[in-house]
């Protein structure tokens, strides 16, 4: 469930997207579905949910960097002299209550769910957004980790997982790349040996 992280399909043209990745990576017997959808925000969460297919056995998410992009603009305030902690105060608030009813309403369903970071090591082409977002995201992955630690819902780092430049699409650097999406893959799996 979520956004282009699981629904990268159009931007590793020509290679397998995450979901492709994780159907030919799991054990014989297993499936996997996506509902995830490219571009979707936290507020989409509640239509995906319609669209989970009834022998669902396992919930991963990851939602919430389309909703840090709205908030993207401030950044540029902070070449002007304006501290980070100030201009993110209010969309953390905002970010924390949308995202923690979503963790509650998908717990409703009685299934095990895990929460995704978002990655912060985004080849971003503008200096502000390179120079700055990096610890502002990190500021919301804060929250997730907390709201999700308050929950018992483990995590995927995503942050730690996709950390180097080769794991990013080369048609649009916010979007994993087909080695990124491999990456993603491979810690989904070892989260089932670990439980």
């Amino acid at each position: 469930m979520g956004d282009s992280i699981f629904d990268n399909d159009g931007y590793v043209l020509g290679e397998p997207g995450v979901i492709e990745q994780l159907r030919r990576s799991l054990p014989q017997g297993w499936s996997a579905s996506k509902v995830a959808v490219d571009g979707d925000r936290i507020g989409h969460i509640t239509e995906q949910l319609e669209n989970v297919p009834t022998h669902t056995t396992h919930i991963f998410v990851s939602i919430g960097g389309n909703d840090l992009r709205t908030f993207g603009h401030l950044l540029r305030e902070i070449t002007q002299g304006a501290r980070l902690e100030q201009l993110i105060a209010a969309p953390l608030a905002e970010f924390e209550a949308s995202y923690g009813a979503m963790l509650d309403k998908l717990l409703q369903h009685g299934l095990p769910v895990t929460a995704c970071t978002i990655y912060t090591a985004i080849p971003f082409a503008e200096p502000e957004m390179r120079n700055h977002a990096p610890a502002a995201i990190n500021a919301f992955n804060v929250r997730i980790l907390q709201m999700a630690e308050a929950r018992s819902v483990p995590i995927l780092r995503l942050d730690k997982i996709c950390a180097e430049k080769e794991g990013f699409a080369e048609i649009s650097p916010i979007e994993p790349s087909s080695q990124g999406g491999q990456k993603i893959v491979d810690a989904i799996l070892q989260s089932f040996t670990a439980a």
